[in-house]
């Protein structure tokens, strides 16, 4: 594993400043499945990627620990494999280090945005998520699941989270269910790709960071793929047309990470059994590298 993340990794976790964790797990995908096997995926591609951010600025001094996978057992049920996921994510943030979960379907946000909730109450902050998506992800119940990739934000407000301190980003793939769940409760922010696309980022960044820019808050950032749009992300398992250009997503996720108190995130929704010559992938790993050098500089 040391090839893995080229002149970042350390087997010494005090001195990381950053611990990555796989969640290969897709079960509960609903369209097209695969991102299990993206965490590994990830780690192979990341052999040929050296130290360097898009700008050729050197992120070596970023070390990171890998923590290996949180694995699905055989025969274990999806609810006991996420309580397991829960408390070893909350072990980890208690660590004190910036912690990155490469999953995995989006349902894998459920036990981490769950212990989250309990790290944030435990040292009296409030948790924050903002979701980058092509779907608000806020269903009751999808195809019989409660705990389908289409409902971590339901799970989220079911476990506790304010809807004021729920902000959705890039969305344009709704179910009617969700509609109905936003007009009853209107303090759950929600920015479209066609308001992105039509008016920029700059005034919703604006008002994002003006919202949670105080101590008080810390940020989990969750993080799909499909928030880009398909042409540049085609491997994943619900393609969503109309979407945001690669740079823009990398741009609202540069500043919120610049400026707010983003201590975990998640990336999600990458399955390299639909990928095009792993280029989905490499989108992702390449911007990890570039929050990499934010952080860096924090």
């Amino acid at each position: 594993m040391q090839n893995h993340f080229r002149g970042l990794l350390t087997n010494n976790i005090d001195e990381a400043k950053g611990i990555i964790v796989g969640i290969p797990f897709d079960k509960n995908a609903s369209i097209g499945k695969g991102a299990s096997l993206e965490p590994n995926v990830m780690r192979e591609c990341s052999i040929h990627f050296p130290p360097l951010t898009k700008d050729g600025i050197d992120i070596s001094s970023f070390k990171l620990f890998d923590k290996g996978n949180f694995d699905c057992h055989d025969n274990e049920s999806i609810e006991d494999y996420f309580n397991r996921v829960q408390v070893n994510a909350n072990l980890m943030m208690f660590l004190n280090k910036y912690t990155f979960f490469i999953g995995g379907d989006h349902s894998v946000a459920i036990p981490l945005e769950r212990a989250f909730f309990d790290y944030c109450k435990s040292i009296n902050k409030e948790p924050v998520i903002i979701h980058i998506d092509a779907h608000p992800d806020i269903c009751e119940e999808y195809e019989g699941s409660i705990y389908s990739h289409a409902c971590p934000n339901k799970r989220a407000l079911d476990y506790g989270y304010k809807d004021e301190n729920i902000t959705l980003i890039g969305i344009r793939g709704f179910e009617k269910q969700e509609m109905d769940l936003f007009a009853s409760r209107p303090n759950i922010k929600m920015y479209t790709s066609s308001y992105i696309n039509e008016n920029g980022v700059d005034t919703m960044l604006k008002e994002i960071i003006s919202k949670y820019n105080d101590d008080k808050y810390l940020i989990y950032l969750s993080y799909d793929i499909d928030a880009n749009d398909p042409s540049f992300a085609p491997g994943t398992g619900t393609p969503e047309h109309f979407g945001l250009h690669s740079l823009t997503t990398l741009k609202i996720i540069l500043e919120i990470v610049k400026n707010l108190n983003v201590v975990t995130m998640d990336l999600v929704e990458i399955s390299p059994a639909l990928d095009v010559n792993d280029m989905t992938t490499w989108l992702g790993l390449k911007t990890l590298y570039e929050i990499f050098n934010v952080l860096n500089n924090k």
